[in-house]
């Protein structure tokens, strides 16, 4: 099988193939391999004998379509996983409870009322303004400390069923670039995990929390001071809705 990643994050697969794998996953730093009769194993000038037990150390290739193919092999025969690629219907999302990973084809579109650049511009601004920085070259390495732009957030989500799914995809673990973006609304699969289940009301980007390490006396000073900027307001969504963490998306 080959797959054409465009998402992966890679602190998720830690924990949720560690969890999948009844806390057996195992990260290898020595092989052992055992022989019956000694040899001298050869390249170039460089030799050394293997007996009845040698030590080889090597380096596990461990990439992120490998790790993607061992995880969902761990998760085949688990009671928390549901594949709908093989399985139920996707309709049937809406019986997913919290804790759950499945894996669907699932369109994801970024909210229109996102804009990485000028989200940037206004919050930068914005600080200024609050009197949280100034101008200076201090002030500027304060603003890179608290706007890590390789780790901002991405609003997703889609609503081609009764159930809104969502979910907020870091930057850094987008595998293309920007300007394939696009591709993410193309009929990929998705491997997730449900985080929280809506009936109603429910933010599904809140600029202050998602797209920057502000502190929360920060974020108060900031919220006092927004007034009617809409590119800093967060987006408020009315649906029955279920809020997942993406572990992969691939085609």
């Amino acid at each position: 099988m080959f797959y054409n990643l465009l998402y992966f994050n890679e602190n998720l697969y830690d924990t949720y193939y560690a969890f999948a794998s009844a806390g057996q996953a195992v990260e290898f730093r020595e092989i052992e391999s055992q022989t019956d009769k000694g040899a001298q194993l050869g390249f170039d000038s460089t030799q050394f004998g293997l007996g009845k037990s040698s030590v080889i150390k090597g380096e596990i290739i461990n990439n992120a379509p490998s790790k993607l193919i061992s995880l969902e092999k761990s998760l085949e025969h688990n009671d928390y996983f549901v594949d709908f690629e093989t399985g139920d219907p996707l309709r049937h999302i809406e019986d997913l409870s919290r804790r759950m990973i499945f894996r669907a084809t699932m369109p994801l579109k970024i909210h229109e009322d996102f804009d990485m650049y000028e989200m940037s511009h206004l919050m930068k601004t914005q600080l200024i303004n609050s009197g949280l920085m100034g101008s200076t070259s201090d002030d500027a390495d304060l603003f890179n400390m608290v706007f890590d732009f390789d780790k901002v957030k991405l609003p997703v989500y889609n609503n081609d069923m009764d159930t809104l799914i969502f979910s907020r995809i870091h930057k850094d673990c987008i595998l293309i670039e920007e300007n394939e973006f696009d591709e993410l609304g193309e009929d990929n699969i998705i491997l997730a995990k449900v985080k929280r289940i809506y009936e109603g009301t429910f933010t599904l980007f809140d600029p202050l929390k998602d797209f920057m390490n502000l502190d929360s006396n920060a974020r108060k000073v900031m919220e006092n001071d927004i007034g009617n900027q809409k590119q800093l307001q967060p987006i408020i969504m009315d649906a029955n809705a279920i809020e997942v963490e993406i572990i992969a998306i691939y085609s």
